[in-house]
């Protein structure tokens, strides 16, 4: 049984540039988010990566309102998307899949989160595929005067998000106006982290409490009680994520992560064998 929710985690967190065209923000592996294997704030204006694979696990990609351009989403399913700012692009790699995304304008900000979610052990080797949802298809409300909500994953004060996936996994982005708060109703099995988009405030448990400052990172534990957020005197943004804990192995190499090295090293030869296909030689 479960005792109070307690923070286990409140810190500032690096950021990390690539070139002049990309950097990212985030606790890079180095922080335990199960049932989540990283979270990176990132500002984009170019091309930098070049098309990858992914196994195991989902990669998602979620634009922020102040980004200026849109994404182009390309993967060895055939998929050719745009993801609009507010909007998310959420790719389950399952037994394998190859993509890339890129800014439809260079020179222009694409701001968003990169969000690794981890898949139980009898979902990680399914069939990959994607689910592409506008901003207006992602349920949002004003909850109270300054507090906005956005359900990216998951449900949340009667919003349901269409992303359905096997970890079950809760993503919400929060805005807040200076001073407000929020208390969110968390199950008590879930573990979940916070993270400053913009701005900064202070998050509290039941039972201990912390600042999040502008790069801040809080996780909680399970328990029972709400998470509480409150804005600063500049107002915040938030990135909510929670689910339950997985508590497997996670063995990753490169942009794999299995619950077994047997798994991985299948991973490798399917994709070096060319089963996950290419962006040009997709299905």
């Amino acid at each position: 049984m479960n005792g109070p929710r307690v923070l286990s985690t409140v810190m500032e967190i690096e950021t990390h540039e690539r070139g002049a065209l990309f950097s990212a923000r985030g606790a890079r592996f180095a922080v335990d988010l199960d049932p989540f294997l990283n979270t990176d704030l990132f500002r984009m204006t170019g091309p930098v990566f070049a098309p990858h694979p992914h196994a195991g696990f989902s990669a998602v990609t979620y634009l922020f309102d102040d980004s200026t351009t849109r994404f182009h989403n390309r993967d060895s399913l055939g998929d050719r998307s745009l993801i609009e700012p507010g909007g998310v692009h959420w790719t389950v790699a399952g037994s394998g899949i190859v993509h890339d995304e890129v800014v439809e304008e260079a020179g222009r900000l694409g701001h968003g989160a990169q969000i690794f979610v981890r898949l139980p052990e009898t979902a990680e080797q399914e069939a990959p595929y994607g689910m592409h949802f506008t901003p207006q298809e992602l349920p949002s409300c004003e909850l109270a005067e300054g507090v906005r909500i956005r359900v990216v994953a998951g449900d949340a004060f009667g919003l349901c998000s269409p992303v359905h996936e096997a970890a079950g996994s809760h993503v919400y982005d929060l805005v807040l106006a200076p001073g407000t708060r929020i208390e969110i109703p968390v199950d008590p099995g879930f573990r979940g982290f916070v993270m400053t988009v913009a701005g900064g405030g202070r998050i509290a448990t039941p039972v201990n409490r912390g600042d999040l400052g502008p790069a801040g990172l809080a996780v909680f534990e399970p328990g029972t009680g709400a998470v509480e957020l409150e804005a600063g005197g500049q107002g915040g943004q938030f990135l909510f994520g929670a689910g339950r804990p997985l508590r497997t192995p996670a063995y990753m190499y490169g942009g794999f992560c299995l619950s077994s090295r047997a798994r991985v090293a299948e991973a490798v030869e399917r994709y070096q064998s060319g089963a996950m296909h290419g962006l040009l030689t997709a299905p």
